[in-house]
């Protein structure tokens, strides 16, 4: 009976572990793939913000290039010809005048597209996050701050105002980069470590690991136990029938 009992413990106890560890098979399989997509997730906002942050720098510097270049062409423009200027310095001046206006309103156009991949890349920044997002509330207040410093610099006249309008840019744009930089560590803190369900199938893993270990540590002491005490008993027995 007791052998009986023992075979049915032990079928149960096999089938129950076959299931448990399908079952850890299936959570690792799904939480692996979650973690891949959460790295292709964090390459693509690294990425987003690299290019966004950049966009910004460059539209700082592009609007103090344009301002110096407008200022060269009226420059130009307003200078008076002498009167016994020869015809070749004069065709040099429209020249000059001409190439100054062409490269002022190519900077103009490259301003306004860059302007416009600005908030593209802004856009797509936001797309990465879930609405009210805590971790990117502090990156949204800088990207405005940035946006507002643009246009009071896109505004500005006097060059030393400029200058400090685009510093005061690159480093808002450097917080920026800080801001981008802990979201970046807090992805890859979950990545490395897993993710939560994960590391709860882990620990319940190792634990039933334990319990199993202990479970068959018992069962193999009492089957050692009950090995040995028996040849004893049939030896006890046969001498009580011998006499």
């Amino acid at each position: 009976m007791d052998k009986i009992l023992l075979t049915a413990f032990l079928t149960a106890l096999a089938g129950f572990i076959t299931a448990a560890l399908s079952i850890v098979k299936l959570v690792n399989e799904k939480e692996s793939k979650t973690s891949e997509y959460r790295q292709s997730w964090t390459d693509s906002v690294r990425s987003a913000f690299s290019q966004l942050i950049g966009n910004i720098n460059a539209q700082a510097t592009l609007s103090v290039m344009n301002s110096a270049m407008f200022d060269h062409f009226v420059q130009w423009k307003k200078e008076k010809p002498e009167k016994e200027e020869s015809q070749l310095v004069t065709d040099t001046r429209k020249e000059t005048i001409r190439i100054s206006q062409d490269k002022w309103s190519e900077g103009i156009a490259a301003y306004r597209e860059l302007n416009q991949q600005i908030y593209q890349g802004y856009a797509h920044v936001r797309l990465h996050f879930k609405p009210d997002e805590p971790t990117f509330a502090r990156f949204e207040n800088k990207f405005d701050t940035c946006m507002t410093l643009l246009g009071e610099l896109n505004s500005a006249d006097e060059k030393s105002k400029q200058l400090q309008l685009k510093e005061k840019i690159h480093s808002a744009a450097n917080e920026m980069t800080a801001i981008s930089r802990g979201i970046l560590k807090i992805e890859w803190e979950t990545v490395k470590l897993g993710e939560p369900a994960y590391k709860s199938t882990k620990k319940w893993s190792v634990w039933f690991c334990v319990g199993m270990f202990v479970v068959l540590v018992t069962i193999g002491s009492h089957a050692i136990i009950s090995y040995v005490k028996t040849p004893a008993s049939h030896e006890v027995a046969s001498q009580a029938e011998t006499k």
